[in-house]
């Protein structure tokens, strides 16, 4: 078996280790942070421009050049589906 890089196992890994060590996990700090934001008086409009902005610069800054465009357009499309999924429509026919 060739000797790969596997960053979704790695990344489950790193995971494993930090609740193991007891230290938090970034991601569900976020989403903690993000529930939290709107009840806890937060302007909803600025909390989806922020996540907007927040996605954005997560493209830009952690997704290789070369793969930007495929992982926009895969955003484009998860939001689409979320959104119908939950009874939101553009008003697009």
């Amino acid at each position: 078996m060739p000797d790969r890089p596997f960053p979704v196992v790695d990344s489950l890994i790193r995971r494993a280790q930090r609740v193991a060590a007891g230290r938090p996990d970034p991601a569900h700090i976020l989403a903690q942070t993000i529930r939290m934001a709107c009840p806890g008086g937060a302007d909803p409009y600025a909390v989806l421009g922020l996540l907007i902005e927040g996605t954005v610069q997560t493209l830009v800054d952690h997704i290789p050049e070369e793969r930007r465009a495929e992982i926009a357009a895969a955003l484009k499309q998860l939001l689409e589906e979320r959104l119908v999924a939950c009874g939101i429509s553009d008003g697009d026919a």
